[in-house]
């Protein structure tokens, strides 16, 4: 029991064990896989690629959803609306699929999107808990769209 203070300021220094919320948050959402977007940055009607991997998901995704979503610099937070919707393969680890974003108002030069808003692609899995419910967690990432000013 001598060692143990030692041993925790050893593990806290190298990052071992933190009392970080967002360093825990990030690995909370990583047992949901992992969402990646290439570019990361897109303009309107450009396609952009999503691949979303799942070697790290504690769970074996039933369903995989895809979304984007904004919060504008005021601070509102848009619906999510969908990128795609499907059944994951049984014994998959990852999935990609080209898309562009959606047009969320037609009468507006930036098809709807907002100068200065923050978006993220999430990834939505549905998973069995083992008690027969079905639950959904998700995890994200940044994507900036090119917008006219």
């Amino acid at each position: 029991m001598r060692f143990t203070f030692p041993l925790l300021a050893v593990a806290a220094a190298f990052g071992l064990a933190s009392a970080n919320p967002v360093i825990e948050s990030r690995q909370e959402a990583i047992r949901f896989g992992l969402v990646t977007i290439e570019p990361t940055s897109v303009a309107l009607d450009e396609p952009f690629l999503v691949h979303y991997n799942s070697t790290r998901a504690r769970w074996q995704p039933l369903t995989l959803d895809v979304y984007i979503s904004g919060t504008y610099p005021n601070g509102f937070v848009t619906p999510y609306y969908q990128l795609l919707r499907t059944d994951y393969p049984a014994n998959a680890t990852s999935l990609s699929f080209e898309t562009t974003l959606p047009v969320l108002d037609t009468v507006d030069i930036n098809e709807g999107y907002v100068v200065n808003a923050t978006y993220l692609i999430w990834a939505f899995i549905s998973y069995p808990t083992g008690t027969g419910a079905i639950a959904v967690g998700g995890t994200s990432a940044g994507i900036h769209i090119e917008l006219n000013e």
